[in-house]
């Protein structure tokens, strides 16, 4: 008889438990509220550069076809406010976005003004730095990661 009464216990025991540690756990949507600074932009996996010494960072003009494919990626300056509203500051002019966190928290998505959506991999997400990763299609098949610091 003990062990049936004790059993139930336990069990709500380490639920609460559980619980109460996941509470104190601070949410990905807090986490990227504010300002955040791109550090780098280097591929992550290519298949055709697998087995040669190429540097990984993206190049000038690989750079221009990203910011021709990419939404944010010409963007210096990121501002995500707690309205799921982005800002976007390149050099010489300033985007508005709306963004919104799927999944687990790790997947960014971003609609502009013509209702184009584009979703992104978070990779890291901690209080001072972000990693995003951007899977494409364009001349060779890869992942852009990007990298960010809090400002």
């Amino acid at each position: 008889m003990k062990v049936k009464i004790t059993n139930p216990k336990i069990f709500t025991l380490v639920i609460t438990l559980y619980l109460t540690l996941i509470s104190f756990q601070e949410s990905p949507e807090s986490k990227i509220l504010g300002g955040w600074k791109e550090v780098s932009c280097e591929y992550e996996k290519v298949d055709s550069f697998v087995n040669s010494d190429l540097d990984y960072r993206t190049t000038a003009n690989f750079n221009q076809q990203l910011s021709e494919t990419i939404i944010f990626h010409n963007a210096e300056i990121l501002e995500f406010d707690d309205r799921e509203s982005l800002k976007m500051h390149a050099l010489d002019q300033t985007s508005i976005l709306n963004w919104k966190l799927k999944g687990r928290g790790n997947i960014l998505q971003l609609k502009n003004a013509d209702d184009r959506m584009e979703y992104y991999e978070i990779r890291e997400l901690t209080s001072n730095r972000l990693v995003i990763h951007f899977s494409f299609e364009m001349q060779v098949r890869g992942i852009v990661k990007m990298t960010f610091e809090k400002i």
